[in-house]
Parts: structure tokens; C-alpha cells; sequence
């Protein structure tokens, strides 16, 4: 069961991360075209996030799992500060994502708007902190 649920949480990792990079470089191709075409592209686009969605929700859910299943103190004992300070980015992130999806929900609504403008800075923010979040895991548990 344990190694379905890394199997899982792998997965999860490459969704949430993989869509951050998706991001990145769709911000990147889209900087040179006009606010307007932008602001419509980016309608089109952002289904993409869903992938973040789901990775960010496999993540919690299959990470959860593996905690109980080898033991909570256990589990805290095995990855020590590198782990604590996985699980304090982990919850800073749900809320910036959480906002985002506010950002995101407004921008569509208001098609494109202020809103289109702060998606770039807090996505990079975001990857920024999914990085250091897998770095925590992999000092936590190598």
C-alpha cells in the first residue's frame, strides 16, 4: 500500500509542479502579444491549472496517507526540521494557491483586468515555493 501511495504522490508532484512550469512558459511566449489577445489566450489556457489541482490535491491526500501508515511521530522523527519546515511551505502555498484561484476567477470574469496582471507574479512565487518544498522533501528523506 505504501508504495501505491509514493507511486501516487510522484504523480501528484509531477502535476503540481509540471503545471507551474506549464505556466512559466506559457507567461513567457504570451509577453509580446497585446493585452487584449493576452487576456483571451489566457481564457483558453487555463484549464491547465486543473492539472495543478489535482497534483496539489494527490499530494495532500496521498502524503497524509503515507504519515499514518508509517507512524506520525515516526514520521516526524525520520524527517526532522527538514520535514517541519516541508509541511510550514506546504501550508503557505495552499493559501497562495488558494488566492490565485480567486486571481484566476476574476480575470476570467472581468476578462482579463487587474487581476491578469498579479497571476504572473504569484505563479512564479508559487513554483518558487513548490521547489522548495520537493528540496525540503528530498533533505528530509534522502
Amino acid at each position: 500500500m505504501y508504495t501505491t501511495l509514493l507511486f501516487l504522490h510522484f504523480v501528484g508532484l509531477g502535476l503540481g509542479v509540471g503545471t507551474g512550469f506549464a505556466f512559466l512558459t506559457l507567461g513567457i511566449a504570451m509577453r509580446p502579444l497585446p493585452v487584449a489577445e493576452r487576456g483571451a489566450l489566457f481564457v483558453r489556457t487555463s484549464v491547465i491549472g486543473k492539472n495543478g489541482s489535482i497534483g496539489l490535491l494527490l499530494l495532500i491526500l496521498t502524503g497524509i496517507g503515507m504519515m499514518l501508515q508509517r507512524g506520525v511521530p515516526e514520521t516526524f522523527a525520520w524527517g526532522g526540521g527538514a520535514f517541519h519546515a516541508k509541511l510550514g511551505l506546504v501550508v503557505v502555498f495552499a493559501g497562495l494557491y488558494g488566492y490565485l484561484q480567486t486571481l484566476i476567477a476574476r480575470a476570467k470574469r472581468e476578462g482579463g483586468g487587474p487581476a491578469m496582471q498579479t497571476l504572473p507574479k504569484v505563479s512564479q512565487v508559487l513554483l518558487l515555493l513548490s521547489l522548495g518544498i520537493v528540496a525540503c522533501a528530498v533533505l528530509a528523506f534522502h
